[in-house]
C-alpha cells in the first residue's frame, strides 16, 4: 500500500485559501444577526407632512400644501431643492406659460395662495399699463387683450380692441348711425346691455318707449333728424282711433295733452272736459253716449234724461226748456 503524504507547501496553501472563505461566511453570519437587532431596535423612519415641513427654511403655505413631495423634489432627492420661484416654476418645470415675458422674480406679484389673485399692492395694471380693470376686463385672461406674442404695450382706446364689436352690432347699428367709438359713451365695463345714450337728452325714454327698440322709431337705419313729436310716429294711431274719432272731433295732435309723457299706453287718457264727467254718474261712460255725432262738437242730454221725469223735476222752473242747450246752460257743472 502507498501513502500519499501531502507536502508542507501544500497544506499551507490550501490554508491559505479556506481562512478567507471561512471568514466571510462566519461575517455574513453575524451580519444578519446583527441587522436583525439593529431592525428592532431602530426607530422609523420620519414622516413628512406640511406640518413638520414648517420647520424648515421653507413652511408650506397656500397651494404648495397640497402637493406631494415629488413635484418639488425631483427623483425624490431633498437635499439642495431650490425655494426660489422662478427656478422651480421654470427652469425645473417650464410651467411659465408666458415664457417669462413677465419677467423671473415672481413673487413680486404672485404669492403661493394663486396665479391669478395678484396683490395689487405689489402689481397695478392701472399703473403698470394705464388701463384700469373693471367689470368684465377684470375676469379676462391676459392673452384675450394681448395675445400669445408677448405683452408689448397695447393701446387703451375702446375701439381697437372692440372694433369687430361696433362694426356688427344691428341693433341699433352704431356704423349707420355714426356713434362715437368710443364705448364707454354709453357703456359701461359691466357688459354691453343696458347702455345709456346721451343723445337722447332731447327726448326722454320714458314707459314704454324705454323698452322700444331703436328701429321701433328711427327706421331704415336713420337716426340724424328724426322728429320728436308725437304725430311723427303716431299718426296712424291717431287717424284710427274711433272711440273717440280723435280726427273727426279735432283733437291735438300732441298726445301728451291727454295720455301724460309717462308713454305707458294709450288707456287712462285725461282730456280737460268742459262738462265733469270724472265723477257721479257721467263717469265712466263712453264718449259716444253723449257725443252723437262723429266730430264730438254736439252733444246730447235727452238720450239719459228722459223729458216726463225732467218736465217734473222742473215744473217751478221759470224760463225751462227741454233741450241739451237749456240744460247745459242752467247745469254746466251737472249740478242742481
Amino acid at each position: 500500500m502507498i501513502h500519499l503524504r501531502p507536502k508542507p507547501g501544500l497544506i499551507v496553501l490550501l490554508a491559505g485559501a479556506l481562512f478567507p472563505l471561512l471568514l466571510v461566511l462566519g461575517a455574513q453570519k453575524g451580519t444578519g444577526q446583527e441587522k436583525a437587532v439593529r431592525a428592532a431596535t431602530a426607530k422609523p423612519a420620519r414622516e413628512w407632512t406640511a406640518e413638520s415641513h414648517n420647520k424648515t427654511n421653507f413652511p408650506l403655505v397656500g397651494k404648495h400644501r397640497t402637493l406631494t413631495c415629488r413635484e418639488c423634489h425631483v427623483s425624490n432627492v431633498f437635499e439642495g431643492t431650490p425655494t426660489d420661484c422662478e427656478v422651480c416654476h421654470w427652469q425645473r418645470r417650464q410651467d411659465d406659460r408666458y415664457g417669462l415675458r413677465l419677467g423671473t422674480r415672481c413673487s413680486d406679484c404672485h404669492s403661493p395662495m394663486s396665479w391669478k389673485k395678484v396683490d395689487p399692492a405689489k402689481w397695478s395694471h392701472e399703473t403698470e399699463a394705464g388701463f384700469r380693470l373693471e367689470g368684465v376686463h377684470r375676469t379676462l385672461d391676459c392673452e384675450a387683450c394681448h395675445g400669445s406674442v408677448g405683452f408689448a404695450p397695447r393701446p387703451t382706446d375702446c375701439y381697437s380692441c372692440h372694433k369687430s364689436d361696433y362694426q356688427g352690432t344691428r341693433e341699433p347699428n352704431h356704423t349707420e348711425a355714426d356713434f362715437p367709438t368710443d364705448c364707454q359713451t354709453c357703456h359701461n365695463q359691466r357688459g354691453w346691455s343696458g347702455a345709456s345714450f346721451s343723445g337722447h337728452a332731447g327726448f326722454e325714454l320714458r314707459g314704454r318707449h324705454a323698452s322700444a327698440t331703436c328701429s321701433d322709431c328711427h327706421t331704415n337705419g336713420v337716426y340724424a333728424g328724426t322728429p320728436a313729436d308725437c304725430a311723427a310716429c303716431h299718426l296712424d294711431d291717431y287717424n284710427g282711433t274711433a272711440d273717440p274719432d280723435h280726427r273727426a272731433a279735432g283733437f291735438p295732435l300732441d298726445c301728451t295733452e291727454c295720455h301724460g309723457n309717462s308713454a305707458n299706453g294709450w288707456t287712462g287718457a285725461s282730456f280737460i272736459h268742459d262738462f265733469p264727467i270724472q265723477s257721479g254718474k257721467h263717469a265712466g261712460l263712453a264718449c259716444s253716449e253723449c257725443h252723437r255725432t262723429s266730430d264730438f262738437r254736439s252733444f246730447s242730454c235727452l238720450e239719459c234724461h228722459e223729458q216726463t221725469a225732467t218736465n217734473n223735476n222742473h215744473r217751478d222752473v221759470t224760463g225751462y226748456a227741454y233741450s241739451s242747450p237749456a240744460c247745459y246752460a242752467c247745469h254746466p257743472r251737472g249740478t242742481h
